[in-house]
């Protein structure tokens, strides 16, 4: 859902190579088989619906399809580790420029389905409607329903270009992809949509945003999971807002770990998002030295989570790692939500 810069990222995926995706890629893409977890069996809104009656706070984690195949080898490589930490899900974003729907081992329906085929993790995949028709979308959730994938993060996605037309017969807001999904596929697919603490930026105001993201949850949407901010009074405001007026899904709060100066500024440029001033000041006399970056990240994005935790507000914590997860992995162990071995 956050419009990450495209790049491979993560640790390992510095050294790419030329892999096309033989089957020495493919065979070494597939995590190792998890033991058998009851829970994994149950639909994500009802694991959702037993965590917050016992008041159990969850994460989930989001990725994004990197651009070669080696690249993807690295990023599958690394969800057993991922899956070892104990997140609830983990979703995974689609580009449309990509051939998100594809077979390709880079495509966002490839890397979702061998995430819980081969790596046992719950995974949402995301879906975006705009410059699709309503065939070739159909056709994604097919696919998707096929490969054993069921759960949505439906969302209109980015429009290209100020002439922007709908496709004919195509969608034109992220509601219609929902009603779509419920027509088509009844109860099948667990749906999630996205909510905007600060209102989209596309929206004519805050009011006129909110009236729009319950119009989705009357669609047919379980969950909300909601664009990055970076105060917590935010999120405060924007839960008490979506209650006033009659959401009562689960809300889940995005959160972005800062881990660099210059991909901060290109992220929030591209989510059209402003860093609050304290925040500015502390990061703008240390911009040249990555590691007190990421340090400071790590301090924030700690102190954001603990405010949202003991609010009562927050069933789980939703992270934007842009595949380098390591940031986020050291604020779970500091919140002592990060478990070694959960299988």
């Amino acid at each position: 859902m956050v419009n990450e810069p495209r790049g491979d990222g993560g640790p390992t995926s510095r050294s790419e190579g030329s892999s096309s995706g033989s089957e020495s890629s493919k065979d070494s893409s597939r995590c190792s088989t998890p033991g058998l977890d009851p829970e994994r069996h149950d639909r994500l809104r009802e694991k959702m619906r037993r965590r917050m009656e016992s008041g159990d706070k969850w994460f989930s984690l989001e990725f994004f399809p990197p651009r070669t195949a080696q690249g993807a080898v690295n990023l599958i490589s690394r969800f057993d580790g991922t899956g070892a930490g104990g997140p609830l899900f983990i979703d995974v974003t689609w580009h449309p420029a990509g051939d998100p729907g594809s077979d390709k081992e880079t495509s966002s329906m490839v890397i979702a389905s061998t995430a819980v085929n081969y790596c046992g993790l719950e995974t949402i995949l995301h879906m975006t409607c705009c410059c699709q028709s309503r065939e070739q979308i159909t056709g994604y959730l097919h696919k998707a329903k096929r490969l054993g994938l069921k759960n949505i993060l439906a969302l209109r996605g980015d429009r290209v270009g100020e002439q922007w037309e709908e496709e004919e017969g195509g969608f034109s807001y992220a509601a219609d992809l929902v009603r779509h999904i419920r027509s088509e596929f009844g109860d099948y697919f667990d749906v999630c949509v996205a909510g905007y603490p600060k209102g989209h930026p596309d929206a004519g105001s805050f009011e006129a945003d909110l009236k729009y993201l319950k119009e989705k949850v009357s669609a047919g949407a379980d969950f909300i999971i909601t664009q990055l901010f970076f105060e917590a009074d935010t999120f405060f405001h924007f839960v008490k807002a979506c209650s006033e007026i009659g959401i009562t899904c689960p809300i889940l709060p995005g959160i972005f770990p800062i881990q660099g100066y210059h991909s901060l500024r290109q992220l929030v440029k591209l989510s059209k998002l402003e860093v609050p001033q304290q925040i500015k000041d502390v990061i703008e006399p240390i911009k040249d030295n990555d590691a007190a970056i990421r340090n400071y990240g790590i301090e924030q994005a700690v102190s954001l989570c603990q405010e949202l935790l003991t609010s009562g507000l927050v069933p789980g914590l939703h992270f934007y790692t842009l595949n380098r997860e390591m940031a986020t992995t050291e604020v779970l162990k500091r919140l002592g939500m990060w478990i070694e071995d959960p299988r």
